[in-house]
């Protein structure tokens, strides 16, 4: 059998046809992996970030648990859960944070920027000798919630170990304008 000018021809095509089809896969491959990093991308910019964190009061040594939503979609179904109970000012009679609504049922929806704050305390009671026992310096706050068809659960470690020995924060504007409020009562008292 001999092969014609035509059947070299045919079979060339063939040939160029499955590297083509070949190609065209790859090529196909290649855009789902971009499309899945994209999607991958857009959620990670749109989807809700929950944070736990501890700041302090300005002026003062009061310490705030903070949880909030810092991303920019609602966080729905929200569950928050402590690890340990954290009494109040580490006082054994004081409310236990852990046991509070926002800890002990769900919350339907925390909206983007929205902050839940809880007053741990201030530092000087947190890191008395035995304040450990009921308030104590290191603690977990699992979350979970719901993004349009995912469930995100994150846990945020909490540790008040570095406040110790710090320095209330002071604001300058604040104190020159308590240093006014006060000529302005002196003035007053001296009017009347």
């Amino acid at each position: 059998m001999q092969f014609t000018t035509t059947d070299w021809l045919t079979l060339a095509l063939v040939v160029i046809t499955g590297v083509y089809a070949w190609a065209t896969f790859l090529i196909l491959k290649a855009n789902q992996g971009v499309v899945a990093a994209m999607r991958a991308q857009t959620e990670a910019q749109l989807r809700p970030y929950v944070v736990a964190y501890v700041s302090t009061r300005v002026g003062t040594t009061l310490l705030h648990l903070w949880v909030e939503n810092t991303g920019k979609s609602a966080a729905v179904d929200l569950r928050m859960e402590m690890d340990t109970s954290f009494l109040q000012n580490a006082e054994p009679t004081g409310l236990d944070i852990s046991k509070v609504p926002a800890f002990s049922h769900p919350i339907a929806s925390l909206a983007p920027g929205a902050r839940l704050p809880f007053v741990l305390g201030v530092g000087h009671t947190l890191f008395a000798e035995g304040a450990n026992t009921v308030s104590p310096k290191v603690f977990s706050i699992k979350t979970s919630y719901a993004f349009e068809d995912r469930r995100y659960e994150e846990e945020h470690t909490i540790d008040l170990r570095p406040l110790l020995h710090t320095t209330a924060i002071q604001d300058p504007i604040a104190d020159e304008i308590k240093a006014l409020s006060k000529r302005v009562d002196s003035w007053m008292r001296k009017v009347n």
